[in-house]
């Protein structure tokens, strides 16, 4: 079913415009009778049935509310060291498709690719596009947000104050599971950059109560990694459940 966020919660009657609108008007081509999806963007969402299709509108009827069944009770945040390439365009559209909360970029030691200043701005509003896809996509009840790129001790001590800090090692002797006991609601996830992550910095987590974890035996990539360790949260924390 086609799933569109708005700014506001609708009317009994919602007219669907901009380019949500058209998408549905032209390119999904949705007649009378047709269901679609509204969501606020805050978790509630609205089934809705097409009126009229305006030829770059959609005219609604609008039923509900009611709670999205697309968000996780776990608030996962995704603290991705900079990769190469487009790397972080597919950690962001599976970080949301998985049920990620956010999606943070960090600066670390090993980080080969950098943003500068002039690029930022460009590069945050496709990630963000990217997310707000693969939202509309999967049936989330919110857009993840992609954070403006912090350095990873900053990253550390917000992470220290806000939740459980999950930092993935490669020299870590401890799984993922025992390092998920008694975490909470909401937490922080850190993956290195290709390079990994220093000794310096392990040591830098840990002195700010981040648990160190391993992912196994197998060297994952550094877009692989949350993929694998998201997978891993929310089965464990039961947010895979139908």
């Amino acid at each position: 079913m086609p799933r569109f966020f708005i700014d506001s919660t609708p009317d009994r009657q919602y007219i669907l415009s901009g380019e949500a609108g058209r998408h549905g008007a032209r390119v999904l081509r949705l007649r009378p009778g047709e269901s679609v999806t509204l969501c606020d963007g805050q978790g509630t969402d609205y089934p809705s049935t097409v009126r009229e299709n305006m030829g770059d509108a959609l005219l609604l009827d609008v039923d509900g509310p009611v709670p999205s069944r697309g968000e996780p009770r776990t608030r996962v945040t995704v603290c991705q060291c900079l990769p190469k390439g487009d790397k972080l365009e597919t950690v962001v559209q599976k970080a949301v498709e998985l049920g990620a909360h956010e999606i943070w970029p960090i600066e670390s030691r090993y980080c080969v690719a950098k943003w500068d200043q002039k690029s930022r701005e460009k590069k945050l509003l496709r990630l963000q596009k990217i997310a707000l896809e693969a939202a509309m996509q999967s049936g989330r009840g919110i857009v993840p947000r992609v954070l403006e790129p912090a350095a990873l001790r900053a990253a550390l001590e917000t992470a220290k104050s806000a939740g459980d800090i999950l930092f993935f090692y490669e020299k870590a002797s401890a799984g993922l599971g025992p390092c998920m006991a008694g975490t909470g609601d909401r937490i922080f996830l850190f993956i290195g950059p290709e390079g990994g992550f220093s000794e310096d910095e392990a040591a830098m987590a840990e002195r700010a109560g981040a648990r160190i974890a391993s992912l196994g035996p197998r060297i994952l990539r550094t877009e692989t990694a949350p993929i694998a360790a998201l997978s891993a949260i929310f089965y464990g924390k039961g947010d895979m459940e139908p």
